[in-house]
């Protein structure tokens, strides 16, 4: 026999923000780190900054699409009433709804996460080093899709995206 819980209460996954705010956590940490580490590395691949170096990217690309699933399912959870708290959905960058043209409109933190989910192109914002091997990301996102026949662009900022994840609670 199925135990009940509360009616219509967390029904669906339930999602653990303390999680959520771990993920985010560890993502800014990785672009906040990265000009450091990218003073260590000698371009010889025998360092660990360089070594270490190769997963920055992936990790990063992982992290995103983990919160942005997760915060989506919480976000949905909580539009449908199927959570105590209501929706969170501050401002965490620009988007052009046209990628062709120069106006843009308030990119919030769940429009953010329907980026980051169906993107088909991300772009770091790199500052390159004293040699090519010390370059490091900066924590802006560039991302690229289309919606139907359109393209669109994002600019989503990490530190803003980060901390309104912080203050997100289910």
């Amino acid at each position: 026999m199925e135990r009940q819980y509360e009616e219509a209460v967390n029904e669906g996954i339930r999602i653990d923000s303390e999680r959520v705010g771990l993920l985010s956590y560890r993502l800014l940490t990785m672009f906040l780190a990265s000009k450091g580490l990218s003073k260590l590395r000698d371009g010889e691949y025998n360092s660990g900054a360089d070594i270490l170096s190769q997963h920055e990217q992936p990790e990063i690309e992982h992290g995103l699409i983990q919160i942005a699933i997760l915060y989506r399912i919480a976000d949905d959870n909580a539009r449908a009433g199927r959570s105590f708290n209501g929706s969170w959905n501050p401002v965490v960058g620009r988007l052009y709804p046209d990628a062709s043209k120069k106006q843009s409109e308030e990119l919030n933190l769940r429009e953010a996460c329907n980026k980051i989910i169906h993107l088909t192109k991300l772009k770091y914002d790199m500052v390159e080093g004293e040699y090519s091997w010390q370059s490091y990301v900066r924590p802006t996102l560039y991302l690229y899709g289309s919606k139907g026949s359109q393209e669109w662009k994002a600019v989503l900022d990490v530190k803003e995206f980060c901390g309104a994840l912080s203050r997100f609670e289910t």
